[in-house]
């Protein structure tokens, strides 16, 4: 579209007094003056061009509900910004954004604000005015800090700073009291602070990927809402006997830590459907595994474990087994209850054979047993590799 039939249609709506438009992705690299005339807007799309700057011209459109600028190359907001008090939902991500104006705590009815992908380094203390903020998207940016200001979003269910460079929380994140999804991934947390424990309505809590928490505080207890709990590549050693309270909890990964035995309080945490410890230290599993018997994923890929306890059994809900890289040299014959496996996965162990009990696991798509001890192959595995749902290179038999 060329700028003969952008202004065209820019005419067009000051005739009918539309209240939308929509110039996404027509190749501009500056918003047309005329665009400023249309105050009657609530609309304006203007993501994937090439637009550098946001002119103060943009505080003429006070009606603005709908707001996005989305993938294009600005660097600053204007001061005008916090003219456009009607502001609803906001979308300035995928920009070059360093900072955001003092400014934009004017635009007090925001609900959704967008800022992925930007370089924004701080947030000014006036974010905290953005009290029925619900959504506050800022992963992939370079924030360091977050203002104590930010506990003043009482409205806020979701918060998203994943890839940021982020040391610590503010305490006043436990006053976060609508929250349910907080993001904290690939950032670089030491530790949590113990007002974490504050956020009741929390249900998914992601510190993967670049964090480096050794302990988690007592107050994790307190979530009693949480679901998912994901914590993969920390440093975590031990866990706090309190984690048995999080009653709710379905999603629980550990994977890339510290620990070298599986804590009782896990076991206690029955509504598990996925457990994942995969790469940390463990050599045994407590009698008590026995009591996860919701658990469909199962994951100790990677550790020291050189046997299995026969309440491994009760677990006749588990459709996927990773036991890859461990130290294992037999099997109980219980293993023969896990009724619902469709993937076992027994690579690289010490094992010379497999429990005959085994041979009832009926619904089996793959068997992983390469590179173990095995030198003969019993009826039903031979049937299995026949089906090619047994791999079993690397082993005496297969020679």
């Amino acid at each position: 579209m060329d700028q003969s039939e952008i202004l065209s249609l820019i005419n067009d709506l000051k005739e009918d007094d539309s209240t939308s438009l929509n110039l996404a992705d027509k190749g501009l690299t500056s918003i047309p003056p005329e665009v400023f005339e249309l105050t009657q807007l609530t609309e304006l799309n203007l993501r994937e061009n090439n637009i550098s700057e946001l002119p103060p011209e943009i505080g003429n459109l006070t009606n603005l509900f709908r707001l996005n600028l989305s993938n294009n190359n600005l660097v600053t907001l204007p001061a005008e910004i916090g003219l456009l008090t009607n502001l609803g939902r906001v979308n300035i991500g995928s920009n070059q954004l360093v900072a955001l104006p003092d400014e934009i705590g004017q635009c007090s009815k925001i609900t959704w604000l967008y800022l992925t992908n930007n370089q924004i380094t701080s947030l000014p203390s006036t974010i905290g005015n953005l009290t029925e903020l619900t959504d506050l998207q800022l992963g992939g940016n370079s924030i360091t800090a977050l203002p104590q200001e930010i506990g003043n979003l009482k409205s806020l269910a979701e918060l998203q700073l994943s890839e940021n460079n982020i040391t610590a929380l503010p305490s006043t994140i436990g006053n976060l009291a609508s929250l349910s999804k907080l993001y904290l991934q690939g950032n670089e947390i030491s530790k949590l602070p113990s007002e974490v424990g504050n956020l009741q309505s929390l249900s998914w809590l992601y510190l993967h990927g670049g964090n480096q928490i050794e302990i988690l505080p007592p107050e994790i207890g307190n979530l009693v809402s949480l679901t998912g709990l994901y914590l993969e590549g920390n440093h975590i050693s031990e866990l706090p006997g309190e984690i048995e309270n999080l009653e709710n909890l379905v999603w629980l990964d550990l994977e890339g830590n510290n620990l070298t035995e599986l804590p009782l309080t896990i076991c206690n945490l029955t509504r598990l459907i996925q457990l994942n410890l995969r790469r940390n230290k463990l050599t045994e599993l407590p009698p008590d595994v026995g009591n996860l018997i919701d658990l469909t994923y199962f994951d100790l890929e990677g550790n020291q474990i050189e046997k299995l306890p026969s309440e491994i059994g009760n677990l006749e809900r588990l459709t996927e087994f990773h036991l890859n890289n461990n130290f294992l040299t037999l099997m109980p014959p219980e293993f023969g209850d896990l009724s619902e496996l469709v993937d076992l996965f027994l690579s690289n162990n010490q094992l010379k054979s497999v429990p005959e009990s085994m041979s009832q696991l009926i619904h089996l798509e793959s068997l992983h047993l390469s590179d173990n001890l095995i030198t003969e192959l019993p009826d039903w595995m031979q049937q299995l590799l026949d089906e090619e749902i047994l791999f079993i290179s690397g082993n005496p038999v297969a020679s």
